[in-house]
């Protein structure tokens, strides 16, 4: 299995998968939020993103945070599927922000908060601090890099989940995983 669900799984799921599609065709120009240029590019990273299903069962009443969303992958699909939970997109670029308030108000995404900011900044911050009980990032940087941004975000029993390249967790398609750890301090 390549993935999770397929695209047209997906559509029938929610029209609101392809109203995301759209946008994010329309503002790949003038946000260059994604290195996803093609509609197949966008299809392929909205699929990847309803990988951490294989991971969590139980989304409700849970409080995420996406570290570094961009252009929305994966907190944007995943609050789409899963409207119980509650997610906050963090990303430091106002530009990615701006577009994701647009996809927020165009999806009527109300499970759905967007901040502006350094996620180095935040998880310093008192408010932040063991407040959610999944983190998820995509594309950010080293393991060891997001984990570390990550972990003060996290409530004892939280679980954070990574997109990386390579190496042991949950397969999503060939050189791409998911990565699964759950703090325990």
């Amino acid at each position: 299995m390549s993935y999770l669900y397929t695209w047209s799984f997906i559509r029938e799921k929610s029209p609101k998968f392809e109203i995301y599609l759209e946008e994010l065709i329309r503002a790949r120009k003038v946000f260059n939020l994604s290195g996803a240029r093609e509609m197949e590019d966008f299809i392929k990273l909205i699929e990847e993103s309803l990988a951490p299903l294989l991971v969590i069962e139980d989304w409700r009443d849970k409080y995420v945070i996406d570290i570094g969303s961009g252009a929305g992958f994966p907190g944007i699909p995943l609050a789409i599927m899963k409207e119980e939970a509650k997610f906050l997109l963090l990303d430091s670029s106002s530009k990615r922000t701006t577009f994701l308030n647009l996809v927020k108000v165009r999806l009527k995404l109300d499970n759905v908060d967007i901040l502006c900011g350094d996620a180095r900044r935040l998880s310093a911050n008192p408010d932040y601090i063991e407040r959610f009980d999944i983190a998820l990032s995509r594309g950010l940087g080293r393991e060891d890099f997001v984990r570390e941004l990550a972990i003060p975000f996290l409530k004892k029993g939280g679980k954070f989940l990574i997109f990386k390249n390579e190496g042991p967790g949950y397969f999503i398609r060939p050189g791409l995983v998911i990565l699964e750890e759950i703090k325990d301090v």
